[in-house]
């Protein structure tokens, strides 16, 4: 080393030059459940809709199919439900305890009523509209959570998108809710397709139609918002809701086709609930709260108990085929079975982001908290 060499001054890596820390990405910002959800069009959509079409007797679609994801999507809304927090809040107004207490008992009764009364025989009007209107829900509840999904697929791109985007992508929704609706009143095929009146068929064309038309428009905000044609997440969030409604759209033709436009509808509910159900702050001095840690802890004995909840569910689901009975046993499947339409409702409610409460249980579980810009 030569002297003039000792005296240089030494370069020093520039500290601009040292790599920042990892930021650690939110559940909905990794890719394999973004993957979970995109894959189960064809892993699950295409051969339940095949199964269907084919095989509509089958037991699997009740024993497998409908045990396995649709029952238990039902029963996991209740591990949300039974908390001490969410028990807390609840009660902490009038209009909690009428949203979240007196309407689901409300629902309960009703349908406890109309099944073990036998309504349907004594006020037919009244029950009429009572299932007419479990039946609107149900479909509004699909694509109410196709909605919100889609909100938290744009969410991964951090681009901000036109205000109206969202109204015409819930537009979709409430437009395909009508066609189910109208197509159901048809007998479960589309009317263009059956001796329908030609109101009906009008009416199934208008609705058709904008449906049609708000995904377009859907579409037309995604692409014109994407930075780059190569964008992925733009791609998967136009794929998504390309396929949701493409599996609802196939529902407004043949009815029975709805069995298979839950199934994203399930698989995504199930992924959505995997962090929601490990990050829920329990209370230690709540006996409820300690039952369901000791679950939690053992995946192997929170499965056994969903899955058997699940299967009074489904079962349930068949019980207005039965004789109306006042026994124990009939009694208690038709209460699983109207665990679907309190479902229905709950469900709408505990996914409110708007809602503050949810949105600081929610706070960092499917997005990384971000420093606010400077």
């Amino acid at each position: 080393m030569t002297s003039t060499a000792i005296f240089e001054p030494q370069t020093q890596r520039p500290l601009t030059d040292t790599p920042p820390p990892v930021a650690r990405l939110g559940y909905f910002e990794r890719s394999r459940p973004v993957q979970l959800i995109l894959g189960s069009f064809l892993f699950l959509t295409l051969p339940i809709a095949a199964m269907v079409l084919l095989l509509p007797d089958s037991p699997a679609l009740t024993w497998f199919y409908i045990w396995l994801f649709g029952g238990t999507h039902i029963v996991l809304t209740l591990t949300i439900y039974a908390s001490r927090a969410n028990r807390r809040y609840f009660a902490s107004s009038n209009r909690n305890l009428a949203v979240f207490v007196a309407i689901p008992l409300g629902l309960l009764g009703c349908y406890l009523a109309i099944r073990t009364l036998e309504v349907g025989t004594t006020v037919p009007w009244l029950a009429l509209g009572f299932w007419a209107g479990l039946r609107f829900f149900n479909f509004f509840h699909l694509t109410r959570q196709t909605f919100g999904v889609h909100q938290m697929f744009k969410g991964r791109t951090l681009a901000k998108f036109p205000a109206w985007a969202k109204r015409t992508e819930n537009a979709t929704g409430l437009a395909l809710v009508a066609t189910l609706m109208l197509t159901h009143a048809a007998g479960g095929v589309c009317p263009l397709l059956t001796e329908s009146s030609l109101e009906l068929r009008i009416a199934w064309i208008g609705s058709a139609s904008a449906a049609f038309g708000f995904y377009l428009a859907s579409m037309v905000a995604l692409f014109r918002t994407r930075p780059s044609p190569d964008s992925p997440g733009f791609r998967a969030s136009m794929l998504y809701f390309t396929l949701q409604t493409l599996g609802t759209a196939a529902a407004t033709l043949y009815l029975p086709l709805y069995l298979a436009a839950l199934a994203m509808h399930y698989v995504e509910y199930h992924v959505l609930m995997v962090p929601r159900i490990a990050k829920q702050e329990l209370d230690p001095t709540s006996p409820i709260d300690r039952g369901y840690g000791w679950l939690r802890t053992r995946p192997a004995a929170f499965l056994l108990v969903g899955l058997g909840l699940s299967a009074l569910v489904t079962a349930g689901m068949g019980s207005m085929d039965f004789e109306p009975s006042a026994t124990a046993w009939g009694v208690l499947l038709t209460a699983f079975d109207a665990l679907v339409a309190v479902h229905y409702f709950l469900e709408m409610q505990i996914w409110k982001f708007s809602d503050p409460h949810f949105r600081r249980s929610l706070a960092g579980v499917y997005f990384a908290k971000r420093a606010p810009a400077s």
